[in-house]
Parts: C-alpha cells; structure tokens; sequence
C-alpha cells in the first residue's frame, strides 16, 4: 500500500490544485501547485484562512456553501468560479469544485479542486486553430501563450526556429507588449546566432533551466531591468521526433514573487503543462511541414525544383517583374535529344538537374526561374540587371561535365536575350527571346543571340 509521501506526490503532480479546508475556511493541506496558480508557497499556504483571499463579492457564495457542508445534508460536489487573490493582489479568476468530507475521519475537510479558468484555452485554443488550418505562426503563438500562462501571472514566452535568420524568426505570446520586443533579439541571440551551452540538447521533449550564472552579461542586464529571475525551455521537433530537433519553447520566469522561479526547479504540474503543449507543437510542426510540401510539390517542377509554369507567372507577380525593362532569357539544351537516345532518360535527367542547378546559382536574388517544359528555361530579371553577363555565365557554367557515369559528359546550352520594351508584354519578350533563341542555335549553338 503507498505511504503519504507517495499519495502527496500524485497530488502535486495533478493538473488541479488540491486544498483541504476546515468548515471555517482554514486551509489544512495544499498541494504544491498552488505555486503555480496564485504564486504562493503550498507551506506558507497551510493554516491560513480561505476566506481572507476571497474576492469580496464572492465570499458570500463561500460562506454559503460552508455552511451547506456543515449541515450534514447530501451534498457532495459544488462548482463555481471565483477570484482569489494571487501573490501580486491580483484577482485571479478561477474554477473550483469542492466535496464534503468533513465526516471521512482521513480527511475531516473540504476537498477544493482548483484550476484557473485560463487553463482552458491554453489548451483548447491550439488545437481549434490547427483545426481551422489558422496560420501556422497565430498556433505557435497560442502555444507560447499556453506555456506562458500562469494563474496570477502571464510570463512572456517565446517560440523560436533554430533555423531562423533573424530575430522575425522568434515568435512572442505577448507581440504587444514591451518586455516581449525587447527580450526578442536576446531569445535569438541565446537560442540561434550563439546559442548557450544547454541549447545544444540531444532529445525533443526535453526541458531544462537556464540560471543567471550559466548566461552573459548582456542578457543580465536586461533580466535586472525586467525582473526575471531565470529563463526555461523545452525542445521540440515535428511529431516529436526523438533527434530532430527544430524548435524551442522558452518562458521567463519573473523574480517576483519570490518564490516564482524556485532556482530552477519544474513543478510537476508545470511539467505537465508543457509536454502536453509540446506535443501540440510537434503536431503543428508536423502539419506546417507537410502544408508546405505540398504548397512546394503544387508550384514546383518536380525534377528540377524550379517553378512550373503557372507559379512562375505568380512569381513575377510577386516580384513585379516582366515590366517594362525587364529581362528575359530563353534557355535549351544543344543536342539532348542525343544523350537520351544514346544514354537514356536517366543521363538526360541529371542533364537537366545539372543545368537547373546552374540557373539558381546565376540568378539574381530578385529574378525567376522556370522550366518551360522538355529541355527549355526561361529567365525573368530585374531591368538593372545585365542579362548578356548572365547568359554568358550560364554558357560557360556547361563546361564541366554534368556526370562522370558512364563517362565525363558535357551539355552546351543555346540562349536568346531580349527586354521588355515599352507597351510590349511580357510574353511578346519572351516569343522574341525564343526567336533569338533559334537563331543561336542555326549559328552554331553554344552562344547567346540578343534580339533588340
């Protein structure tokens, strides 16, 4: 049979918080998440008086509900919300069941279950986005939010891509709110640009601490300006995959109460609260990865990864490219009917590959690529770019063989330039880049033919 202690340990472990009160409101037992709701210390809690951290227009239903119990009628569960008052004398609104058990000799109190009310879209409002295929950074920022809910405080959170270039990478719970936007550039700083010694973890789920002697001087002093006494994160990758790691949860536990941050230590209905959002992360991650694949495999050619027809002229659009100036280059293998025939479709694959390669090397960073189809490209480049350098770079580009298997082979490409002219399209450029183009090759191949 378990003793107290182990009976002590699945209370504190639950989700709810536990408290045992006298028919006088005197608080007998309290499990230790009221740390985490109300910001109060389960020991400091014991022997204090329910009543005194009451909302006042909500004793009166306390009392009520007291005396109720004391009337040894057959009432055993009474739920209501109510405010109590959290370490900070804030009112924090929370959902209570209570259960008579003044007459079980074990107990000799009330049994008041206690959750705060914001607990339930902490968990709810994730899982509601996902399902209504919201955008994937509003459900990152809903899980952050969760992270970062506390009964009596809300700690600002942060979620953020290993693989993120910048700080725009790191999403906050709290966007609107000062402590977030400064903190931002430090999150990416100790996550990202020189990520701390512990962010280098080995598992997704895990959670760890991060103290002030483990973090640099900068990122102190911007803690002392805010008051947060230390920082936590847990690891994330998509489906929780053991080792594929992408992805950090990270919270700032404020210094105040003092009590709050507790060097350190996971509470253990703190412990729950993130592995279950967590697991939501990893679901969301998952599903945003699969959304774009499939985004990607819809607008990409699948053999050369450049864009097909129809998302290429959603790129230009994009871009506000094909204008007037504008410049365009049609592109064609010479002779790969050849190396089909002789090699097969294989060799000819890699042929293409290789030259598709070549094309997003060259390209500018604003500028389209896209496989016409068979054998051809085609180009779209800003006006200041100087698109018979370009064309040269992708002609010489050919010289080194595509393959090595069977033998070394090389394929030369044949290339027509135009620019779009004034009140002309965008597909009469391109109809005259394709006639430079069949005058390249009728002169010899292996060129660039310009059509002014």
């Amino acid at each position: 049979m378990q003793n107290s202690s182990f009976h002590r340990a699945v209370l504190d472990a639950s989700r709810t918080v536990t408290l045992v009160i006298g028919i006088d409101g005197s608080v007998i037992f309290a499990s230790h998440g009221i740390q985490d709701i109300l910001g109060y210390p389960a020991a400091w809690t014991e022997g204090r008086n329910i009543l005194d951290y009451i909302h006042p227009e909500d004793v009166s239903r306390v009392v009520e509900s007291l005396a109720l119990a004391d009337d040894n009628r057959e009432i055993r569960y009474i739920p209501m919300t109510l405010r109590i008052r959290d370490n900070e004398d804030n009112w924090v609104e929370v959902d209570i069941v209570s259960s008579n058990r003044l007459s079980d000799p074990e107990i000799s109190g009330i049994i008041v279950n206690i959750q705060t009310v914001e607990c339930r879209p902490a968990y709810s409002d994730p899982i509601t986005a996902m399902a209504k295929n919201e955008p994937h950074a509003k459900v990152m920022q809903l899980i952050a939010q969760g992270v970062g809910r506390g009964g009596h405080v809300r700690r600002p959170s942060f979620f953020v891509s290993r693989d993120a270039s910048d700080d725009s990478g790191v999403i906050c719970s709290m966007s609107d709110q000062p402590i977030s936007e400064h903190f931002k550039p430090e999150i990416f700083k100790l996550f990202v640009a020189t990520p701390i010694d512990k962010v280098e973890v080995s598992e997704a789920g895990e959670l760890l601490s991060v103290k002030r002697s483990e973090l640099p001087a900068s990122t102190l002093k911007l803690m002392d300006r805010w008051d947060i006494a230390g920082i936590r994160f847990g690891a994330i990758a998509p489906n929780d995959t053991p080792h594929e790691i992408t992805h950090y949860l990270v919270s700032l536990d404020y210094a105040l109460p003092e009590t709050l941050w507790m060097d350190g230590i996971w509470s253990p209905t703190g412990v729950q609260q993130w592995q279950e959002l967590m697991q939501y992360a990893g679901i969301a991650l998952a599903h945003e990865r699969n959304r774009l694949k499939l985004q990607r495999a819809a607008s990409r050619d699948t053999l050369t990864d450049l864009f097909n027809r129809s998302e290429f002229h959603k790129e230009l659009t994009r871009q506000n490219l094909g204008t007037e100036g504008s410049g365009v280059l049609f592109i064609d293998l010479d002779d790969f009917k050849a190396i089909n025939d002789k090699y097969g479709h294989n060799i000819g694959d890699i042929a293409l590959v290789s030259m598709a390669q070549n094309i997003k090397k060259a390209l500018p960073e604003l500028g389209a690529a896209c496989r016409m189809g068979g054998d051809e490209f085609v180009i779209v480049t800003p006006c200041n770019i100087d698109i018979d350098a370009l064309a040269q770079s992708l002609i010489n580009s050919c010289a080194h063989p595509f393959t090595t298997e069977p033998e070394p082979l090389t394929v030369s490409a044949s290339i027509g330039v135009a620019q779009v002219r004034t009140n002309e399209t965008l597909e009469q450029a391109i109809q005259r880049a394709d006639i430079a183009l069949l005058q390249a090759k009728q002169d010899g191949k292996h060129r660039l033919i310009r059509c002014d």
